[in-house]
């Protein structure tokens, strides 16, 4: 698993600052979404890494597609010390200061919430020592397309969480040895959110805008890296949750031996697949549902993140040392972002919107650095 210093040490370049940039929600005829933060107590749970008595506390971001938007916002991309955190961990490679500061999103704070009924639902988990921040771009993307979304962060194992009431919680160092106790706190981290989600309250408080429905709504499970392990994890315990997809993620613990029943899909960077990741080839053996595996050529492992949409919008994707093609891949940033939505979004309208398959022919056409592997 990539440690997260080796990443920055990659992004060793200077560049002039760009002021003010805002990140383009990616894709043909978006909706506008709206972006809402919120922390959540589970007060049945202990924290396992706080180790101080304290009840479990998560921060999540719910993103929810509106349309004939009234009133957009310039909404900042990271909360303000989640931002200065990042931005003096990256100029200390060179990344020019005050980077992640200068970014915004497009945000709606007034508008029409879409009239076709219940919309789906995507609950989104990141990679290891990564904040969930750093896929807000992606994520916007894909509920411009007719989903809600909730991405959790997970304290202590992201480098940094900044609650709503001003605490912050920064990383820890996991061992291999302790990847499968912090992928249990994982999984019960997203199970929690689940349950307050078929509660409904949770519902109200982070898509204010959105009308609820009578029944919860359908599920479907993303993860990035050690997040992608997660999502499997999390279809083991869940029955109810449709379907996931898992990007990038050597996956571990029980989920191996007996799988699911449920569509799972596996994307990888470039010679990532079964051949190369035991993991994958012990689960897939053990997928009972339906099941895809793609591979995407000259791709890297934090391609599935913003970090190369943040790249091309700054104009320094160019501008970077041939060895940061190592860990963010050389397809430009806007295509692999089109090309991670668009796979994410047909693998959703199957399960949750009840689509074919179809468009996943249409993918490969488009983006001919998308391989099905099996």
């Amino acid at each position: 698993m990539l440690n997260r210093l080796s990443l920055l040490a990659f992004l060793g370049f200077a560049a002039p600052l760009i002021s003010g940039t805002v990140l383009p929600i990616v894709g043909s005829d978006p909706s506008q979404v709206a972006i809402y933060q919120k922390v959540l107590t589970d007060q049945e749970r202990l924290d396992p890494f706080a180790k101080d008595g304290r009840a479990r506390s998560i921060a999540v971001t719910g993103f929810s597609p509106l349309s004939a938007c009234r009133r957009h916002k310039l909404q900042p991309y990271m909360p303000p010390t989640t931002a200065g955190f990042e931005d003096e961990k990256f100029a200390a490679y060179g990344l020019p200061n005050g980077t992640f500061r200068s970014l915004y999103l497009d945000t709606c704070t007034l508008g029409e919430t879409p009239k076709s009924g219940s919309l789906p639902l995507v609950l989104f988990s990141g990679a290891l020592a990564t904040s969930r921040t750093l896929y807000n771009g992606l994520l916007q993307s894909v509920a411009a397309k007719g989903y809600l979304v909730i991405s959790i962060d997970h304290p202590y194992d992201a480098d940094i969480v900044e609650l709503s009431n001003g605490t912050v919680v920064t990383g820890v160092d996991i061992s291999d040895d302790e990847l499968e106790a912090a992928l249990k706190t994982r999984t019960e981290d997203i199970a929690f959110v689940y349950n307050q989600v078929l509660q409904r309250s949770l519902l109200n408080e982070i898509f204010p805008k959105y009308r609820t429905g009578r029944n919860a709504p359908k599920t479907a499970v993303l993860g990035h890296s050690f997040g992608g392990a997660a999502a499997a994890s999390t279809l083991k315990q869940i029955a109810s949750i449709k379907g996931g997809i898992n990007l990038d993620g050597t996956m571990f613990g029980d989920v191996l031996k007996t799988g699911f029943d449920r569509p799972f899909m596996l994307v990888g960077h470039e010679n990532k697949t079964q051949a190369t990741d035991p993991s994958w080839k012990a689960v897939w053996a053990n997928l009972k549902g339906w099941k895809k595996e793609f591979e995407v050529k000259r791709s890297a492992h934090y391609g599935f993140s913003d970090l190369p949409l943040i790249a091309s919008t700054l104009g320094l994707q160019d501008k970077l040392p041939s060895e940061v093609e190592q860990v963010l891949g050389s397809i430009e940033g806007r295509r692999m972002t089109k090309l991670t939505v668009d796979l994410v979004v047909a693998f959703l309208d199957m399960v949750l919107k009840s689509r074919s398959q179809d468009r996943f022919a249409c993918i490969g056409k488009e983006f001919p650095e998308v391989v099905e592997a099996n």
